[in-house]
């Protein structure tokens, strides 16, 4: 009984290998035509779960989308440095992109006077790096020498690149000379403020251990952004988080826009592949019309005949999702540096998904096929009919 299976099981297995020897040119067409479906699934899948990720990271050029301030209950109203540098801590050093407080006051210049913000350059520059910038900006945190100033406030005191201005604290009377050393324009409030290193703003305003609120961009996807708000005001009720809403939903409109557009574009290429296998298998059968029906001479019935075009469309499916996948994953990291400039990761649920998809898209190309195959009568066909 054993000894009779394994005949059976050899002489299906050479059936089937002479059979797409026969038909070997449309073989590896098919296998072309699946393996260039599972490209670009495996390519679209593994952005698609990347895209948020690396999307979030790109959007936050645009500005900060994370907003840091004392609560209503904060008395006086103010954040102090300690929690401020608590909340930073609290979040994961790949997710935050950029943040700088602000500590806001009044002081005196030659014609007026004009609002002071102590601020973190290197912090602001990652928020905002498309501000419009003339001259530089302040690198280090320890510069006490330079500030940065807002257009307009600039025209307004007649201030150029590299000239240099008093300023007076309001409250506390100290006086500083300072050094234009860039004139920014925003469209915002800063057109109108002078951006100075924290500490300076801290002697000038006397306010040595708090600022006023903070600034963060923060990369996160889904509702990640409202989560962390909860966590950080149950955490530290003295404070108000919130993520900035219109920023948030604008990164979410984009996002959802991308992901469905890649879910399109690899459902489309999914129907050209199943059409092109679809017209393969069609004219292999008809091709091999003999063949089967010397099959069905011989006794093959029709669960025979299924089950050999069934493992012929499996074969040549699996060969093709395989290149497919190692393609794939080649053009997703070359679509990852060209879009976001970054490596995608490889994620192990794009292999089940691409294989399940594809192999699904290969079985129902062969139904008609199949069916054609079926319906072959062994008397017309070996009458040459």
């Amino acid at each position: 009984m054993a000894a009779n299976k394994k005949t059976k099981l050899g002489f299906g297995l050479l059936m089937l290998l002479k059979s797409l020897a026969v038909s070997k040119g449309r073989v590896l067409v098919a296998i072309a035509s699946i393996m260039v479906g599972a490209t670009v699934v495996t390519a679209l899948t593994s952005l698609y779960f990347d895209v948020s990720e690396k999307m979030s990271h790109e959007l936050r050029a645009y500005g900060a989308n994370f907003f840091l301030g004392p609560s209503d209950q904060a008395n006086p109203p103010h954040i102090a440095e300690a929690d401020y540098q608590a909340v930073l801590s609290s979040i994961d050093a790949d997710r935050l992109t950029g943040a700088s407080p602000f500590l806001y006051g009044i002081v005196k210049l030659k014609l007026g006077d004009a609002v002071l913000a102590g601020v973190n350059f290197k912090g602001l520059q990652k928020i905002y790096p498309n501000w419009q910038l003339e001259g530089s900006w302040i690198n280090v945190d320890f510069d006490d020498r330079n500030a940065m100033i807002g257009r307009t406030l600039a025209d307004t005191m007649e201030l150029d690149v590299g000239s240099s201005f008093d300023l007076i604290g309001r409250d506390s009377g100290k006086q500083i000379t300072l050094r234009v050393k860039g004139i920014i324009e925003t469209g915002e409030a800063q057109d109108n403020q002078i951006l100075v290193n924290l500490p300076v703003a801290r002697a000038l305003l006397d306010r040595p251990d708090t600022i006023d609120l903070a600034m963060l961009s923060i990369v996160t996807t889904g509702k990640g952004a409202e989560d962390l708000a909860t966590k950080i005001n149950q955490a530290h009720p003295q404070l108000e988080a919130k993520p900035i809403r219109k920023i948030a939903q604008s990164d979410g409109k984009i996002l959802d826009k991308i992901q469905g557009f890649m879910a399109l574009v690899a459902g489309i290429i999914l129907i050209i592949t199943s059409l092109c296998v679809n017209a393969i298998l069609s004219a292999m059968v008809v091709e091999r019309n003999r063949e089967i029906g010397l099959q069905k001479a011989l006794g093959a019935d029709d669960g025979a005949i299924i089950k050999q075009f069934v493992t012929e469309t499996l074969l040549i499916a699996l060969i093709g999702v395989m290149l497919g996948l190692v393609l794939g994953f080649g053009v997703a990291q070359i679509l990852g540096q060209t879009v976001f400039n970054a490596w995608v990761s490889v994620r192990f649920i794009v292999i089940p998904l691409t294989l399940g998809v594809s192999l699904i898209a290969a079985m129902i190309a062969a139904i008609i096929p199949i069916r054609r195959a079926v319906r072959i009568l062994p008397a017309l066909v070996l009458k040459g009919e």
